[in-house]
């Protein structure tokens, strides 16, 4: 497979955005609209009905992270994540990486997206399966290896991704700031676009600053392990196993989709492997045995990542 250019003005940007040429509108006409998401998740949560790709505790801040609405028809089931959470960026990735990749890299198909208020719905296909998280302590040695090298050739493929030479940025798919976990909630707005990644890392090292009363006096003992000279890649962001579904209808498991692309942006080449890492459990076998055969590592980077991430991490 070649590699693809995506420019940001390859992706819809507007508010409101209906993809026409996805299979949902092969026998449909339009998308439910926001009032009839509210309805349908609230009678699903109510009746003990509702379905994600995560167990969700909902409770009374349900309009703040809501469960996701369940559209199940003839053809095809539809999944709607909304809320005042939700973000465009991610349905503008996969929008991205269907259109660039196709099934190289499996994601959920998006039909389009809707702005109401503060709430965002990102309408996509609803794959059924099962995360690689619950799936795990019943899959054998052979299952995990085949699992490990099925998502590295995923990556591999995600990688073909590539910037305008002339357009060199660290930020969204669109060129907007982009959400990170790992940062301050408030530094968010912040986040983006860089022109350069030197740029971005003297962001970076700020952010463990904003809670000391001298920033200015702190020393930076970690500043020269950042690589300015890194490479910038299209990264998921947050490859947890909680957001890797695996097939449940193959004999043998097989990934039917990477889901949760809220925090995906283009960033250093390390930062998918830092962000793997900070997500799993130090020693335990996921980050031991097998994120090395999925990514390349970047030891060389960890000390100085989890130095700045530590402080400031959700």
């Amino acid at each position: 497979m070649n590699s693809t250019v995506v420019a940001p003005a390859d992706v819809p940007t507007s508010a409101n955005f209906d993809v026409r040429t996805s299979s949902f509108f092969r026998f449909h006409d339009q998308l439910p609209t926001p009032a009839e998401v509210r309805s349908q998740a609230r009678a699903q949560w109510q009746a003990g009905t509702h379905w994600g790709w995560k167990k969700r505790t909902v409770t009374d801040g349900y309009n703040a992270h809501p469960v996701p609405a369940v559209f199940e028809y003839k053809e095809t089931s539809l999944f709607v994540k909304w809320g005042s959470s939700a973000r465009i960026s991610e349905a503008q990735a996969l929008y991205a990486i269907r259109n660039s990749c196709g099934n190289s890299v499996p994601v959920p198909e998006i039909y389009g997206w809707r702005t109401d208020g503060d709430e965002m719905f990102l309408y996509m296909e609803a794959i059924h399966g099962r995360t690689l998280e619950d799936a795990w302590p019943g899959l054998n040695d052979n299952e995990r290896s085949q699992i490990a090298t099925e998502l590295r050739n995923i990556l591999h493929n995600l990688r073909r991704l590539k910037q305008d030479p002339s357009d060199r940025f660290i930020g969204s798919i669109t060129r907007g700031c982009y959400y990170e976990r790992a940062l301050f909630e408030e530094s968010q707005a912040e986040s983006g676009p860089f022109t350069s990644v030197k740029d971005f890392h003297d962001w970076f090292i700020q952010q463990y600053k904003r809670m000391m009363p001298d920033p200015e006096t702190v020393q930076e003992p970690y500043r020269k392990d950042l690589p300015d000279d890194s490479d910038i890649v299209f990264t998921h962001g947050d490859l947890h196993r909680s957001n890797i579904l695996i097939s449940s209808t193959s004999t043998s498991p097989r990934i039917a989709a990477l889901v949760d692309w809220e925090q995906s942006a283009w960033l250093p080449a390390y930062w998918e492997d830092c962000k793997a890492h900070w997500t799993a459990e130090t020693r335990g076998e996921w980050a031991v045995k097998y994120l090395p055969l999925i990514l390349d590592q970047h030891e060389s980077v960890w000390e100085a990542w989890w130095y700045y991430t530590n402080p400031v991490g959700c």
